[in-house]
C-alpha cells in the first residue's frame, strides 16, 4: 500500500513591487528612505525576488545616468543578499536592468530616480490530499507500518522580462516632445503667488517640464509670453512681464543659455476667453504663461 502526502512548501501569491527612491545624483539612500527600506526588508515574510530595475531622471549625459542606475541596484541588491536564506530567496532567473534616464515613467523628477522590486510572497502552507492506495481491496483496519512517502511540489515561476514591467500606460511623455517652429504651448498648472513673479511650489514639475525639454533639444530657441486676466487696459505692474522673465530666469538659473531665450508681456491683449471673465475656471486661463517655439 501506498500512502502520499503532498507537501506544498510554496502557496504563490501574486507578483508585488516595492520602490525605494534617492536623492539627486545620489547611490545611496537618505536616512529616511533607509528606514522605510529597512522596515520593508525585515518583514516577517518570505520574499523571492525576480526582477530588480533601476532608473535615473534626465539630468544628465546617458552613459553616466546607465551607471548611477546600476549603483542604485547594487545599493538594494546588496541589502537583499544580507537576508538571502532567511526571509528573502533570488529566483534563478532573477533579472537586473539598469534603464537610466532612457525611460521616464513618472511626471516629476525625483519620482524617477529609484529602484523597483518585484516579488512574490511565499508563505508556507502544507495541503494534505486524501490518503490513496495502490490496492483496489477494501481498507480492513490493519496497521500501516511503512512511513508516508512525501512529495514536494514546486511551482516553476516564469520570470517576466524588465521590459515587460514598464507600464505603457504609466510612461511619462512630455508635452514639447513634439512642437514644432511656430507651435504656442501653454504652461498648465503654473501658479504664482498673488501678483508676483513667484511660483507656488506645486508648480516646480511645470517648470521642470520646460527646462527638460530645454536641456534635451540642445538648439531650440523659445519666446516666453506672459498674459494677465480681469482686466482690460494696461498694467502699471506688468505682472505679465513680471512672471514671464521669471520663467526665464529659472532657465537660465538651470544653465539654459540666455542667447535662446526671448520673453514678452502680452498684457491682457490676447484673452483666451472674453474679459470680464465669467467664473474662475477662465480667469485662470486668461492668466497664463505660453512658451512659443523660435528655432528648433
Amino acid at each position: 500500500m501506498k500512502y502520499v502526502l503532498l507537501l506544498f512548501g510554496f502557496l504563490l501569491s501574486a507578483q508585488e513591487k516595492a520602490s525605494f527612491y534617492f536623492d539627486f545624483d545620489q547611490d545611496t539612500f537618505n536616512p529616511k528612505q533607509n528606514e522605510l527600506f529597512m522596515t520593508w526588508l525585515n518583514k516577517d515574510e518570505n520574499r523571492e525576488i525576480l526582477v530588480i530595475n533601476g532608473y535615473c531622471d534626465w539630468y544628465g549625459t546617458f552613459d553616466y545616468n546607465d551607471t548611477l542606475a546600476y549603483k542604485r541596484i547594487h545599493t538594494v541588491h546588496e541589502q537583499l543578499k544580507a537576508k538571502v536564506n532567511s526571509s528573502i530567496f533570488f529566483n534563478e532567473d532573477l533579472k537586473i536592468k539598469g534603464f537610466g534616464e532612457r525611460v521616464q515613467t513618472r511626471k516629476e523628477r525625483r519620482h524617477n530616480r529609484r529602484v523597483d522590486v518585484f516579488y512574490i510572497i511565499i508563505p508556507n502552507k502544507v495541503v494534505v490530499k486524501e490518503v490513496v492506495y495502490d490496492d483496489p481491496v477494501v481498507y480492513t483496519g490493519q496497521v500501516i507500518n511503512k512511513e508516508p512517502e512525501v512529495i514536494e511540489k514546486k511551482e516553476i515561476i516564469q520570470v517576466p522580462d524588465t521590459d515587460d514591467l514598464i507600464d505603457p500606460v504609466g510612461l511619462y511623455k512630455n508635452p514639447y516632445a513634439t512642437a514644432k517652429v511656430g507651435d504656442k504651448l501653454v504652461m498648465n498648472n503654473l501658479y504664482f503667488y498673488d501678483r508676483s513673479g513667484i511660483f507656488v511650489p506645486e508648480s516646480l514639475p511645470v517648470m521642470e517640464e520646460l527646462l527638460e525639454f530645454m536641456i534635451t533639444h540642445p538648439k531650440v530657441k523659445i519666446e516666453i509670453q506672459g498674459h494677465i486676466c480681469c482686466q482690460l487696459g494696461e498694467d502699471p505692474e506688468d505682472i505679465a512681464l513680471v512672471r514671464a522673465i521669471a520663467v526665464h530666469n529659472f532657465l537660465v538659473a538651470n544653465d539654459i543659455d540666455d542667447s535662446r531665450l526671448l520673453y514678452k508681456s502680452f498684457g491682457s491683449t490676447q484673452p483666451i476667453h472674453k474679459i470680464p471673465e465669467r467664473n474662475e475656471k477662465e480667469r485662470n486661463e486668461n492668466r497664463r504663461v505660453e512658451i512659443l517655439i523660435l528655432e528648433n
